[in-house]
């Protein structure tokens, strides 16, 4: 009889237990589990690299989130990957760039170049889609942004000259 009554009394105790345990790593872990902006990112990025930000890219998985960040130099291509969570610089690539990078580039400094900025794109996109921006890169004199609001995945391509948004893709988020 004693044994009826201690086994389910040890499952509750157990129970009990393991439920208070996984509150406190739970709550102990929300402050750590913030993911940083993108902006936050850049800035880490251009701490490492001297450059240009030519594209960020945010990925997650079930296993890890990254921000992958490309920064363009004069000479060289840099590919930097970082924890989302952290920013701790996880691995770093140096390109030498060749002829056909610079088709792609528009430089910064050039003055006859007169680009909007990243957050001057971010803003014109969201002015057509609302989300969470989870890519941006500059090709081609186009702002490529991608959003993700739960529900759609939207893409925008924005004009780096002008500002003027030139194509708008809605799908159906994965």
């Amino acid at each position: 009889m004693k044994k009826i009554i201690m086994i389910p009394a040890l499952v509750v105790t157990l129970g009990v237990g393991a439920a208070i345990g996984s509150t406190t790593l739970l709550s102990g872990n929300a402050q750590e589990n913030k993911v940083l902006t993108m902006q936050q990112i850049e800035k880490k990025a251009l701490a490492i690299v001297d450059g240009t930000v030519a594209d960020i890219e945010f990925d997650q998985n079930q296993f890890r989130s990254i921000y992958e960040v490309e920064v363009h130099t004069e000479t060289a291509e840099y590919d930097l990957k970082f924890d989302a969570y952290t920013g701790k610089l996880l691995k770093q690539k140096k390109e030498r760039r060749d002829d056909d990078d610079w088709d792609n580039y528009i430089s910064v400094s050039t003055p006859t170049a007169k680009i909007i900025t990243k957050e001057q794109a971010i803003e014109t996109a969201l002015t057509k889609a609302k989300g969470t921006v989870t890519k941006i890169k500059l090709d081609d004199g186009l702002y490529e942004i991608e959003l993700k609001d739960g529900q759609y995945e939207y893409e925008v391509d924005v004009d780096a000259m002008t500002g003027n948004i030139v194509d708008f893709e809605q799908d159906m988020e994965d």
